[in-house]
């Protein structure tokens, strides 16, 4: 009905005389008006980047959810907002509040009016939060609202793209809205405010909005108080897909599709499986291009469900379960040649070593062993008096504690304790060991020759190794040397007389042979200027070495990255990634953004459209184009 009453007054207004055409052009307005297109300027500020509300009512406990905007590619620039100042206009049918209303009113539905807050004096807000009062949906604007394929219903209109409404069928009882953060009812606290049909005021405490007054250059958009590269700048999408970090999103294109139970929103599939917890439905399609489970107790067989039939009596114990797989056997049992079989195999031992009937063999008794097909007492009297002999089991009986294996038998070795046969043959193999304070040397023991006055240091102990120096005397031309290295320091950077240096006292550094104090000063006042000791002073915590002296690296928390840091270097991604055209990676918005919003390495924030194009539906209008019914159309020429 709009397109063809807005056809025939075009037309009507192309035909008219020069003189007549202003006034055909008062007559489409009109017709327009009555059908609710609006005519308004957008406005230009933008929000807190989806965080926080402000003076306006399009923040988070009214703004449409789960859609995103979408942009034109004959002229409309879709962009973040980039300040903090009052957010655009919605859908191209609601007034649009100036960029500041008067002192004591707020934007509410379009228009400035007396803030509610200053008459709710009971309202208590907890500290760091303030009352705010906006317009809410009490009714859904949706309601019995049918729109063509790859179109969705938002704020009652049909708009281009796949868009998710959390509120979209849900009733709430009267006092009761719907959130659209989380698609619930909540209680309403109402306040007096002409937010129109449908609609009504609501009183909420909000933190402060981080981004009010806060100004950005074009090409950035403010996000919880700081201004940050907007990678949406200049983007341009057609109808129906979304800007996210620099691309555009094709908002009705899931791939596959999303099921019979599913939709496709924002380019991600959105679907609550159908599976009835009765198992009913099981193994059959879900709704979401899945199957549903079989219910507790059943498997899936041949992509169907099945219930195993192994009674607990295990009366079908090494059976078919009818599921492709076997029931088990009791306790006890074991399966063998397809059926449960009980090994006969008596506690006492006596079947040791013959089959047990299952295909195994049963084991022998304590004291005996498996040997040849048969049980077998090993004969290893407890004296060891065949010790190193045939056990008659196949292995060796072993040798009493103190002796051992040798040349087949067993052996005790000979070596007296008082270490007499010290380096002497143990008659076993081996060798005795040496008497404490003796050590083996040239086949025999030695005792060295070092007296403990340590007067022979540094000598030959006769036993092939060297006496040691007493403690702080080193080895030095074949004696002991007592290095000549007062504690105070005196002597640091000087020979030591026993081939090394004296070290420096704490606080200098060995420097031309000699000590040096470094002149650098604790408060970095000489940072980057030489020390006199050879090296360089440093430079304080997060400045480097550059030029010649401690600089301060400087790289923008916009997101814009590939500069120069000030200091020689480049200027980075802080959170990780690589720079792409001076740009870091842009983070995914999760949950995605709603309609009217654009993503922004990670953060949601408000759409704003050019100054000379309107906003319509979730993006904006090209040049020239106006909002007719939520659907922009060609304007008048």
């Amino acid at each position: 009905m709009v397109s063809a009453r807005f056809r025939r007054f075009s037309l009507a207004a192309i035909s008219a005389t020069k003189e007549g055409r202003r006034a055909a052009l008062a007559a489409l307005m009109i017709a327009l008006a009555a059908t609710g297109c609006a005519f308004h300027e957008e406005g230009h500020g933008g929000g807190s980047g989806g965080d926080f509300g402000n003076n306006g009512d399009a923040n988070a406990a009214d703004a449409p959810a789960g859609g995103g905007n979408s942009g034109r590619t004959d002229g409309g620039s879709a962009t973040g907002g980039r300040d903090g100042g009052a957010a655009g206009g919605q859908a191209g049918s609601t007034p649009t509040c100036p960029a500041t209303c008067p002192s004591g009113q707020v934007c509410l539905n379009g228009t400035c009016q007396n803030d509610p807050c200053a008459a709710a004096t009971s309202m208590m807000c907890a500290s760091g939060t303030t009352c705010k009062a906006t317009c809410v949906e009490v009714t859904d604007p949706c309601a019995g609202k049918t729109c063509p394929t790859n179109q969705s219903c938002v704020e009652g209109q049909c708009v281009a793209g796949c868009f998710t409404q959390t509120c979209a069928g849900v009733v709430c009882p009267s006092g009761q809205y719907c959130s659209p953060s989380t698609g619930k009812c909540t209680m309403l606290d109402a306040c007096n405010a002409a937010c129109g049909t449908g609609k009504a005021c609501n009183l909420t405490c909000v933190p402060p909005n981080p981004c009010a007054n806060v100004h950005c250059a074009s090409n950035q958009v403010c996000s919880n108080g700081t201004c940050v590269v907007n990678l949406c700048a200049g983007v341009k999408c057609n109808p129906g897909s979304v800007c996210s970090n620099g691309t555009c999103i094709d908002t009705c294109n899931c791939g596959a599709g999303c099921g019979t139970a599913g939709h496709c929103s924002v380019g991600t599939c959105i679907c609550t499986p159908t599976c009835p917890a009765d198992g009913s439905k099981a193994g059959l399609d879900n709704g979401c291009n899945g199957k549903c489970p079989c219910k507790a107790g059943s498997v899936t067989y041949m992509n169907n469900c099945c219930m195993p039939n192994c009674p607990t009596d295990y009366s079908r114990g090494g059976m078919s379960d009818g599921c492709g797989n076997t029931c088990g056997c009791a306790s006890g049992s074991v399966l063998y040649g397809g059926s449960c079989c009980k090994p006969n195999c008596p506690t006492d031992g006596s079947r040791g070593g013959m089959s047990d009937g299952c295909g195994n063999t049963c084991g022998c008794k304590s004291g005996t062993t498996l040997y040849m097909g048969a049980c077998c007492t090993p004969n290893c009297p407890t004296d060891y008096s065949r010790g190193g002999m045939d056990d008659a089991c196949g292995k060796t009986c072993g040798c009493q504690s103190g002796s051992v294996l040798y040349g087949g038998s067993c052996c005790k070795p000979n070596c007296p304790t008082d270490g007499s046969r010290g380096g002497m043959d143990d008659t076993c193999g081996k060798t005795c060991a040496c008497a404490s304070g003796t050590t083996l040397y040239m086949g025999t023991c030695c005792t060295p020759n070092c007296p403990t006055d340590y007067s022979r240091g540094g000598m030959d102990d006769t036993c092939g190794k060297t006496c040691g120096c007493q403690s702080g005397s080193v080895l030095y031309g074949g004696g002991c040397c007592k290095p000549n290295c007062p504690t105070d320091g005196s002597r640091g950077g000087m020979d030591d007389g026993c081939g090394k240096t004296c070290g420096c006292p704490t606080g200098k550094v060995l420097y031309m042979a000699a000590c040096c104090a470094p002149n650098c000063p604790t408060d970095n006042s000489r940072a980057g200027m030489p020390d006199g000791c050879g090296k360089t002073c440093a430079c304080m915590s997060g400045s480097v070495l550059y030029g010649g002296s401690c600089c301060k690296p400087s790289c923008p928390t916009d997101g814009t990255c590939g500069g120069g840091n000030g200091c020689g270097g480049t200027c980075g991604c802080s959170g990780g990634g690589t720079c792409t055209n001076g740009v870091c990676p842009g983070k995914v918005c999760t949950p995605v953004c709603g309609c009217g919003q654009l993503c922004n390495n990670g953060q949601c924030v408000p759409l704003t459209c050019s100054p000379d194009v309107v906003q319509c539906g979730c993006g904006c209008c090209g040049t020239g184009e106006i909002c007719v019914g939520g659907v922009c159309q060609p304007g008048i020429g």
